[in-house]
């Protein structure tokens, strides 16, 4: 019987867990386009870590989590686990135990090469009366194969790229029951989830300036929290000029179902009021925007540096 998690249950390694996997960079869904996605990862010695563990998100809500100290998946919210069917969650169960063992055997295999994790990605999309379905294996610092489940072709990239002979021969028995079966429970999902997809957070900006370090010069931070729903358009302004390169941009979830974010910038000169943080959201009446040389220095804390170490190591899909 699988289990609804409580809120404060969610928080820890499972956070550190969405971090790494399911954000990529800034990005968020378009209007009227839905997702229902997987994101799996067998490691090998990650301390504190599962050895696999798989997250299903719908659009950039977490709904549910499984790892191989669990014997079923666990659900976030009450709705989703009432309103999808028992068959739902054995199908899903399945396909997570057949990707464990297919990443598990690809590990033992690069674990001599020093590799210590390997990384997929299973689900479809829709935007407007376009479906899609995809799978990914992702191998860090190697490459990746990528198949499009609608053109039944894959491909590799990087090293893997070798392989691309191979994967012209691969046969996809039973993919277009599985892209069907994700469609059709992408779609209920959405329905069920409407109220909590369709809520609109606005957030609030703080730019502050931060000491030089060993390796890194004066620098302006943009913390932008909380906001929901993750798509969101953030930059740095230099003279009214949107600076297009050369920050560093993180997003990590908070525990309540939103989002924060950090944009650095480090100072070429020494004017930093030349500066500002430039932020639209759906759920802000107009731009807003906030000044740099206004917030008092200040060092990164603890936790906020160790989340994002987690967010680099992981790396995204």
């Amino acid at each position: 019987m699988r289990g609804v998690v409580a809120m404060e249950s969610w928080t820890g390694a499972v956070s550190l867990l969405v971090t790494a996997l399911s954000l990529c960079s800034v990005a968020g869904q378009q209007a009227g386009s839905h997702s229902l996605m997987y994101y799996y990862l067998q490691s090998i010695s990650i301390p504190e870590m599962p050895a696999f563990f798989r997250i299903g998100m719908l659009d950039d809500l977490q709904i549910d989590y499984y790892d191989s100290t669990l014997h079923e998946v666990e659900v976030k919210y009450q709705w989703i686990a009432d309103g999808l069917s028992t068959d739902y969650w054995k199908e899903q169960k399945e396909i997570t135990d057949r990707l464990h063992e297919l990443l598990s055997t690809y590990l033992k295999q690069l674990s001599l090469f020093g590799f210590s994790y390997i990384q997929a990605l299973w689900g479809c999309t829709q935007s407007g009366d376009t479906v899609n379905a995809i799978l990914k294996i992702n191998v860090p610092d190697i490459g990746e194969f990528s198949c499009d489940l609608n053109t039944l072709k894959c491909t590799g990239t990087g090293f893997l790229a070798m392989f691309n002979d191979q994967l012209s021969q691969l046969s996809f028995t039973g993919v277009t029951a599985l892209k069907n079966n994700c469609t059709w429970y992408l779609q209920r999902a959405v329905q069920l989830g409407k109220e909590a997809l369709e809520r609109q957070v606005t957030p609030k900006a703080h730019v502050l300036t931060r000491r030089p370090t060993a390796t890194e010069g004066e620098s302006l931070s943009c913390i932008i929290t909380p906001f929901y729903p993750r798509a969101i358009n953030a930059t740095w302004l230099k003279n009214g000029q949107v600076v297009s390169e050369g920050y560093k941009v993180t997003v990590l979830p908070n525990y309540n179902d939103t989002y924060w974010m950090e944009l650095v910038i480090e100072l070429q000169d020494n004017d930093m009021n030349i500066y500002a943080c430039h932020v639209e959201h759906s759920s802000l009446p107009e731009v807003m925007m906030v000044k740099g040389g206004v917030g008092e220095p200040h060092g990164a804390g603890p936790m906020l540096g160790l989340m994002t170490v987690f967010a680099i190591i992981f790396g995204v899909m």
